[in-house]
């Protein structure tokens, strides 16, 4: 499903790379009888989605090319959310503190 909405978005226009990625991952998830209990991010497929953005929007999933976060909220529908950006503006505020 990620190498779909990939495609479809590199036909509507370039897709950007990124020297130093911050990847947002942002998962709503309904409850249910399956996620009743406390949800879990380590337990998400992270990896599946990182290990499917690199090489295409940054070099390499390790810290040299990217960094990411993950948040989870409950909500009416199912949906991730992966928002890419430039790491340089967080490396910059972090070399002057």
């Amino acid at each position: 499903m990620l190498h779909t909405a990939i495609a479809e978005a590199a036909q509507q226009k370039p897709l950007p790379y990124f020297n130093k990625a911050m990847v947002e991952i942002e998962i709503i998830t309904p409850r249910g009888n399956n996620n009743a209990r406390l949800w879990d991010t380590s337990n998400r497929a992270i990896q599946v989605i990182l290990n499917n953005l690199k090489g295409i929007f940054f070099e390499d999933d390790n810290m040299e090319h990217m960094a990411f976060s993950v948040v989870g909220w409950w909500g009416e529908k199912g949906a991730t959310i992966i928002r890419i950006s430039e790491l340089n503006k967080l490396q910059q505020i972090r070399d002057i503190t």
